[in-house]
């Protein structure tokens, strides 16, 4: 292990370097969902069943819209790699233009099952509450969509700080507001869960409005602007690059959140304490998946900017560097989630019916967080040398035939309960990391680099 280090010690330190202020941001992210889990769940298991179904539901719509504006840093990432990082302003504006038209169809999907709510055949209370929660989360999707699309932009020129400082601002903006809404601090009235809804609306349209000014007035940013902006014509022109890039990795990442989503939907017809179980242990499970998602995207910049450079060895020594890193942590991650998990469930305060199904949830997260940190690396690299179509495909492939079925066969049909449901997903991740690994490097031998100015 330390001759590996200091063999891939340049390799190992640019990827902390580029990492450590996507992953705080990721946290930061991730973190605005854990401090309303929280802050909901002493209000009663249903309401924290509520909250988590209406998030599930809200970002496995907004998976492929995701994606697709991922293609932002990688287009700047391959333009800083080719010297031309001046160009990759027209592909930020482009991604803006995107994320207007992904909020449109986005959102009028999320109404229409915020209207069919009952076709998800959930129990309880969640039913009624659930709906108002996610009509509020609904507008919050557009200023969201804008902030995603100023990071990757940042992100893909290596300035990681910014997207993690105006994540943090944020989640600390998020937190106050939630604490003001839900408990009616402040003079206040007590608002619950809507409360944390427009908590999280607020917090996302000033993420936003923030990510715009720093582009656009910066002094910093003044290196990356051109004298003259982009007009229609150059936008349109960049267009197609980010849906040829973006579509294949937005249905990627779609196909991966509705996996977690729908194995939540399954859960929720065994019952609320169950789905709170199910949150709690998916929402602590997220946030160390988000720390190994920054590695990833730190990865796929570097990937990026070897492709531009057109070195075939850099990106393999890239590679190499960044699964080891990823292993590593998670093999930590596991220890923890083994040795800790009274403790960390003990956070949300949840009641000892719910804590029973949550103590073995968090032994197969110990697992199925491993094969989740190697296919997100995998996936990202991927990504980051534009081989998205394959990417797409056993992504489709691991969730969609085999991990639903599985988790519907093992949890529903066995009745294993919703353990059965999490080992199905957990198949499916290794499934996704074994081949993900396998196409990458199989590519690797046979990649041709082509400049974008020449597609």
């Amino acid at each position: 292990m330390k001759s590996f280090f200091q063999s891939y010690r340049p390799e190992i330190r640019e990827a902390l370097h580029l990492a450590y202020p996507i992953v705080l941001g990721q946290v930061g992210i991730v973190m605005m969902g854990a401090a309303d889990a929280v802050m909901v769940g002493r209000l009663g298991s249903d309401v924290l069943a509520s909250a988590n179904q209406g998030n599930n539901i809200f970002f496995m719509v907004s998976g492929l819209s995701f994606g697709v504006l991922f293609a932002i840093s990688t287009l700047v990432s391959i333009r800083v790699g080719e010297g031309k990082p001046g160009k990759g302003f027209i592909a930020y504006r482009a991604g803006l233009v995107a994320a207007l038209i992904l909020f449109a169809s986005q959102f009028a999907v999320v109404e229409f099952l915020i209207q069919n709510f009952h076709w998800l055949g959930q129990k309880g209370r969640i039913n009624e509450l659930t709906p108002g929660y996610l009509r509020i989360i609904n507008f919050s999707a557009l200023p969201m969509l804008i902030s995603l699309a100023c990071r990757q932009f940042t992100d893909g020129l290596g300035h990681t700080k910014v997207g993690m400082s105006i994540t943090f601002g944020g989640l600390i903006l998020n937190v106050g507001l939630a604490w003001v809404f839900i408990y009616g601090n402040l003079g206040c009235p007590a608002m619950g869960i809507t409360g944390a809804a427009y908590a999280t609306l607020i917090a996302r349209i000033l993420m936003a409005l923030a990510g715009l000014w720093y582009i656009r007035y910066s002094h910093f940013m003044g290196n990356y602007r051109p004298a003259r902006m982009p007009g229609w014509k150059e936008v349109k022109a960049e267009l197609p690059r980010i849906w040829r890039i973006g579509l294949p990795v937005g249905l990627q990442t779609f196909a991966e959140w509705a996996c977690f989503s729908i194995s939540g939907i399954m859960v929720g017809w065994l019952g609320e304490a169950r789905l709170a179980a199910h949150a709690v242990a998916l929402n602590v499970a997220s946030i160390t998946y988000m720390i190994v998602s920054g590695l990833a995207i730190a990865g796929s910049i570097m990937a990026g900017n070897a492709y531009g450079e057109k070195d075939r060895n850099k990106l393999r020594r890239i590679a190499h560097a960044i699964f080891y890193l990823i292993v590593i942590f998670e093999l930590f991650n596991a220890i923890v989630f083994v040795l800790f998990n009274r403790q960390i469930a003990g956070l949300y305060g949840v009641t000892t019916e719910v804590q029973r199904y949550i103590f073995p949830l968090f032994f197969l997260a110990a697992v199925f967080q491993l094969a989740d940190g190697v296919q997100a690396g995998a996936m990202n690299l991927l990504r980051g040398i534009k081989d998205v179509n394959w990417s797409s495909a056993i992504s489709v492939i691991s969730y969609w035939i085999v991990s639903l079925p599985l988790s519907y066969s093992l949890g529903i049909g066995l009745e294993w309960d919703v353990y059965g449901i999490w080992i199905g997903f957990t198949i499916g991740l290794f499934v996704a990391a074994v081949f993900g690994v396998i196409r990458f490097y199989l590519h690797l031998k046979t990649i041709e680099f082509v400049s974008e100015d020449e597609e």
